[in-house]
């Protein structure tokens, strides 16, 4: 997870870059309207990247996370309902749609179907190791907006996500979903009209990378800190007292 973290974090300053230009150059921007349209269609462009980046993040922590799980050796029905269900359930339907994607290939190949369905059956008649469908955890369905990160997280067993997500990042619920919420509204407009009522400031769009990293190293806590405990971890056997 600290390899996605880390990727995410790089892509993040990449566009906290953009936001410091912008800044720099306001003067030249209020004096040219022709320069301050470009800086806002680069402000209501990064808005749309950033909820990429943080779609890319999920799905490498999703790999990152089930591939930990596989190279612990734990009996595949050892694992949380959840989980186990997670791979059946949503591991089906990631193979039915990269079947249909690859359906219409001449020839006829399935190779990528193929592999998703070796690793779905992989888990049969107790066998390790095993390879859990890494995809049927990262599919957010949707921009990852409260809903979608509460799904993500209760693919893992998080049975309060939410609630859970906040305390690790040392905030409210109420307080997450706000800023989450306020974040993808914004997102939505540019994304689908090319431009903003509101067009987001610098300031904004710093605000969103802040809130991505604190949300995605909340993420990290929270999975880190569910791999710690059992099944995932093996307790030592209690010593018995000599007798």
């Amino acid at each position: 997870m600290q390899k996605a973290f880390a990727n995410l974090k790089a892509s993040l300053d990449h566009v906290r870059e953009i936001a410091v230009d912008i800044d720099a150059h306001v003067q030249a921007a209020l004096a040219d309207a022709t320069i301050q349209a470009r800086h806002e269609t680069t402000l209501c462009a990064a808005s749309v990247i950033l909820s990429g980046f943080l779609e890319s993040f999920l799905r490498e922590v999703a790999e990152e996370v089930t591939g930990d799980i596989c190279n612990r050796g734990l009996p595949f029905d050892n694992l949380p309902a959840k989980i186990r269900a997670t791979h059946y359930w949503e591991g089906a339907a990631h193979l039915r749609e990269v079947a249909r994607q690859e359906r219409s290939e001449k020839p006829l190949m399935l190779s990528k179907a193929s592999d998703v369905a070796r690793r779905l059956a992989s888990v049969r008649n107790a066998q390790i190791p095993y390879e859990i469908v890494w995809e049927a955890f990262a599919d957010t369905q949707a921009n990852p907006g409260p809903d979608q990160i509460g799904a993500f997280l209760k693919r893992f067993d998080i049975e309060e996500p939410l609630p859970t997500l906040a305390g690790a990042m040392n905030t409210t619920q109420n307080n997450l979903v706000l800023r989450l919420r306020s974040f993808m509204e914004i997102r939505n407009e540019c994304a689908h009209t090319g431009s903003a009522r509101n067009v987001p400031t610098t300031s904004d769009v710093q605000g969103f990378c802040d809130l991505i990293e604190q949300l995605s190293a909340g993420i990290v806590a929270v999975l880190q800190d569910m791999l710690s405990k059992p099944p995932f971890i093996v307790a030592p056997p209690v010593a018995q007292p000599i007798p």
